[in-house]
């Protein structure tokens, strides 16, 4: 059996080494899916407990033997596994085991998995940069907003959780003050309708890029309902998006600013190929999120007329790059692509 046609042949989840990973802090991811085939191993990390535990005890074994460069019918055979549980927690889980099988193939094949997905990938990827856990009335906020935007990104993302609606406005004045540039929000789901409502005249959206998740849920009715009622307001959405379908039925109904979809929480970049067809065949910009920071430079690498600059989240993705050997991280407002096979980052053991 040559290496195009290798089927995969193990599938385990790894612990990482907190001495060489560590030390663990509360929320961080401590697991690695490693799938192998034709003796090359690919992998993907770090992942959370739950989705790991997921593909240890259910998903891994139900992929055996199946082509390692048959994506789309993995897919497949992975939500069926899944059935009406393939949502959430399994989606994130699919994704993982995804990306994990994405990265032994370019393996295989010795080619970027962003070369796997289109002949000629754009050499560098655009980035923005978020801080959500960032105080903005903290005492030491403006020196630390204007210290990030000063990195030169495309432009910086800033949390406002729920607050009154002038207290809102009046931080996301400061931010675009101290940044020297247009700001992106986030609202991480914490503001509802009514808050919305009220603080949407009170920004600038020639200042404010966008809001991303002002409502706790991301649902047709509820966005559709929003965007009649906080008319100029810029929004943005997807990573709480788990179906294509849904995905499809939103950007139409309600022409978001941004489409912020998660690499593998939507299922990977098998799934991920077909939500960026959906947001182009839109015509809404996609930037995607951070949290799956390494597939999404090979999306966006791959795609760079649908997907745009993509999420670096400036306090937590350095954390989770100590699983990895090697670094990526923004020189210029841009990242390389890797030129390794695969992911092109190897899993620190």
């Amino acid at each position: 059996m040559g290496r195009a046609d290798a089927v995969i042949e193990r599938v385990r989840v790894e612990r990482l080494d907190e001495s060489v990973a560590g030390p663990w802090e509360a929320g961080d991811s401590r697991f690695a899916v490693v799938v192998e085939a034709g003796g090359v191993a690919g992998a993907f990390a770090p992942v959370d407990e739950l989705p790991a535990a997921l593909i240890a005890t259910r998903l891994g074994q139900s992929v055996l033997r199946h082509p390692v460069n048959d994506h789309r019918g993995l897919l497949h055979r992975l939500l069926a596994e899944l059935g009406p549980h393939a949502a959430g927690l399994g989606r994130w889980a699919v994704g993982a085991l995804d990306c994990a099988v994405w990265d032994l193939h370019g393996r295989l094949a010795d080619l970027p998995v962003a070369a796997l997905l289109s002949d000629r990938p754009a050499r560098q990827v655009p980035v923005y940069a978020s801080w959500l856990s960032l105080d903005l009335n903290a005492a030491s906020a403006a020196e630390s907003v204007k210290a990030t935007a000063g990195e030169g990104f495309a432009f910086t993302k800033w949390a406002l959780r729920d607050a009154e609606a002038r207290e809102i406005a009046l931080l996301a004045g400061r931010a675009v003050q101290w940044a020297g540039q247009s700001v992106a929000v986030d609202a991480l789901g914490t503001w509802g309708h009514l808050r919305t409502t009220e603080v949407a005249p009170l920004l600038d959206p020639e200042t404010v890029r966008w809001v991303e998740d002002p409502l706790a849920r991301t649902d047709r009715t509820a966005y559709t309902r929003l965007r009649s009622r906080s008319k100029g307001l810029r929004v943005a959405f997807g990573e709480r998006l788990s179906h294509l379908e849904d995905a499809r039925g939103l950007l139409e109904d309600c022409s978001p600013t941004a489409f912020t979809f998660d690499a593998v929480w939507c299922g990977g970049i098998t799934e991920a190929r077909g939500w960026l067809g959906a947001a182009h065949d839109a015509r809404v910009p996609v930037h995607l999120h951070g949290r799956a920071f390494l597939p999404a430079v090979h999306l966006a690498a791959a795609f760079p007329d649908a997907a745009g600059a993509v999420e670096y989240q400036v306090v937590w993705e350095p954390r989770r790059q100590r699983a990895l050997r090697g670094t990526l991280r923004p020189d210029g407002g841009h990242v390389v692509l890797p030129d390794r096979p695969g992911l092109g980052m190897e899993v620190r053991r």
